[in-house]
């Protein structure tokens, strides 16, 4: 039967929600699935970059009140409806608050660099897994399928938390099959000037990619999830930086920049996949063509509070899509 259970219809739509780069903001991760519900999608995908960079220590006064830093502003929080707005305040800007007795707080600020690095994926794993009950609770009656995948910023670790998941599907290097398509799926970037932790020189990321394609029964019904950009597609300008990590600017504008992956553009180039979906450069929500193939990236404002998104509407060998922000 290839790709098509017995009563598929290969030309009925399949919809796809696609959204990347919510960087730990709560708020986004509740947003994102709801939209089976809100766009009729029939499987919903999270591009990469999930997990936020920050904690915020909530410190334990020791008369019932907290004490926090948020923006470079002090926060108290005395009562218990206090606190829970101070968390959500966090938690909706992408950050992972912690509550810790000082003493806490100054063993952490003495930890190594490499100590603080594994103490803040412990941190950043608990809310993540949290994360994960939250998709079972409200995917629970849901017939749409929910695969994530991690992106170059997010920490080893979260993959284990996304296997385990009752309602959440891994794809990450691998094939995924739903609705008479395919899905090949890569989290990793090209080299950043960050070093992020997951990152591939070109050839590299060119293989793994290339190991999946080889394995797809249909490219003209195959999707490529592909955290990064093709070089040079529109998708993938961001402001340029020197050697000290410095915006340069053009008439005290940011001078943009491609920043894609050379080898995300010669394996699409080359493979023809009826549509491509990337995230990673925030600045480049936009579309185009490369050959046959339909490449979107959303772009990301998750510091706002809304979820940029695209709907992806599969008809046979055809696509179509919509921008949508909520």
């Amino acid at each position: 039967m290839g790709l098509f259970g017995r009563n598929q219809d290969p030309d009925d739509k399949f919809r796809i929600y696609y959204a990347s780069d919510i960087h730990g903001t709560e708020v986004l991760w509740r947003k994102f699935l709801h939209a089976p519900s809100i766009y009729d999608a029939q499987a919903i995908v999270m591009g990469g970059d999930v997990t936020g960079k920050v904690v915020v220590p909530l410190v334990d006064s020791g008369d019932g009140s907290v004490t926090a830093e948020l923006f470079g502003q002090p926060e108290r929080a005395g009562t218990p409806e206090e606190r829970d707005e101070l968390i959500n305040r966090i938690r909706s800007n992408g950050m992972y608050p912690h509550l810790m007795s000082p003493d806490e707080v100054t063993r952490v600020a003495q930890l190594t660099e490499a100590e603080r690095e594994d103490w803040f994926a412990e941190v950043m794993l608990q809310t993540f897994d949290r994360w994960m009950e939250l998709a079972e609770e409200r995917l629970k009656d849901a017939d749409a399928r929910c695969f994530v995948m991690p992106g170059n910023d997010d920490p080893a670790g979260v993959d284990q938390a996304i296997e385990k998941a009752d309602r959440v599907e891994a794809c990450d290097e691998r094939i995924v099959e739903f609705g008479g398509y395919e899905m090949v799926s890569l989290g990793y970037a090209n080299r950043t000037p960050f070093d992020s932790p997951r990152e591939l020189d070109e050839d590299e990321l060119y293989r793994r990619v290339e190991v999946l394609a080889d394995q797809v029964e249909s490219m003209p019904r195959c999707i490529m999830n592909l955290h990064v950009p093709p070089y040079d597609s529109q998708l993938d300008l961001a402001p340029e930086l020197d050697d000290n990590l410095t915006v340069q600017t053009v008439a005290g504008q940011p001078k943009m920049a491609p920043c894609g992956s050379t080898a995300v553009r010669e394996l699409i180039e080359k493979y023809q996949p009826l549509v491509a979906l990337h995230g990673h450069v925030h600045e480049s929500r936009g579309a185009t063509r490369i050959g046959r193939t339909l490449c979107i990236n959303p772009g990301s404002d998750y510091h706002t509070g809304r979820i940029s998104g695209a709907l992806i509407n599969l008809r046979g060998e055809k696509v179509d899509y919509q921008f949508v922000v909520g």
